[in-house]
């Protein structure tokens, strides 16, 4: 199967595509939000005040919410077509308070995000759709571009892919809910996606220091893990971190690339904890 697809040019594409609300509380740009997600049949599973559970950590964190949405069939039939999409699904809609009064909203841009992990299937390209309508209905919209494109040549997926040879998923995901846990990691009630389960945590040092550099990251958090059934046993999996550093000022911020090595060195290692081993596709 193909890893990657590399589409149209950088400046049509976006990892993220936002648009800002004026004059509003966060209250009110969240109550606005999600009106516009219900008149596209969108509905939220649960919302994450990170700016909140941040500032625990670092007082400076501005307002920052986390509507992650309850799968739906486009959801469903992007993993049906490509499993990696749990990497950014169910989608997540994020509310970043940049100033008082200025809300920031956004979400992946299913033209490139979709286009890379090659899901071409009806449901989710109707999905893709009703998520750039709700964008392009709260204001006038922005693409976040990446500031350069993954390597095809360096190997990189978007992925980090273990198999399990004889792993029971269900067992697993509690497994791997343990280990995050014992890495310092809050665990959000697990979602499932068909055959697929998503494992959501977060760690407030990694949002600080990747917020702080890159708010429209957000379209990717909370951090994503996922379990499925494969022959012979299971597979487990997580987002690479360093597809983060292709958005704009990440790879120039020291902190930020030492934070995401951080990030992928000890998702690795969860990952190898519940008895994982490196795998590729078509392996």
């Amino acid at each position: 199967m193909l890893l990657w697809g590399f589409v149209l040019s950088l400046s049509a594409l976006a990892q993220s595509l936002e648009t800002t609300l004026r004059g509003v509380s966060m209250t009110e740009a969240q109550a606005r939000v999600e009106a516009a997600l219900g008149a596209q049949g969108l509905k939220v599973a649960r919302t994450l005040n990170l700016g909140g559970q941040v500032r625990n950590f670092r007082a400076d964190f501005p307002d920052y919410l986390l509507l992650v949405l309850e799968p739906e069939e486009g959801t469903l039939a992007a993993v049906r077509e490509n499993f990696m999409t749990a990497i950014i699904l169910p989608p997540t809609v994020y509310l970043h308070g940049a100033q008082p009064g200025v809300i920031t909203v956004g979400t992946f841009d299913p033209d490139l995000m979709f286009g890379m992990l090659q899901v071409k299937n009806t449901k989710s390209r109707l999905l893709g759709a009703k998520l750039k309508a709700v964008i392009y209905g709260l204001g006038l919209p922005r693409r976040v571009t990446p500031a350069m494109m993954p390597d095809p040549a360096s190997g990189m997926m978007p992925a980090m892919l273990y198999r399990v040879e004889g792993g029971n998923p269900e067992e697993l995901a509690l497994l791997l809910e343990s280990e995050l846990g014992s890495n310092g990691l809050n665990v959000l009630p697990a979602v499932k996606m068909g055959n697929v389960t998503g494992i959501h945590p977060c760690k407030s040092e990694w949002a600080y220091q990747m917020f702080i550099t890159q708010p429209a990251g957000g379209f990717a958090a909370p951090c994503r893990f996922f379990v499925m059934p494969m022959p012979g046993g299971a597979l487990v999996g997580a987002i690479e971190p360093m597809l983060m550093s292709i958005m704009p000022g990440v790879a120039q911020s020291q902190p930020t690339m030492g934070m995401l090595q951080e990030a992928r060195r000890v998702m690795g290692q969860v990952l190898e904890a519940v008895g994982g081993q490196p795998y590729r596709p078509g392996q």
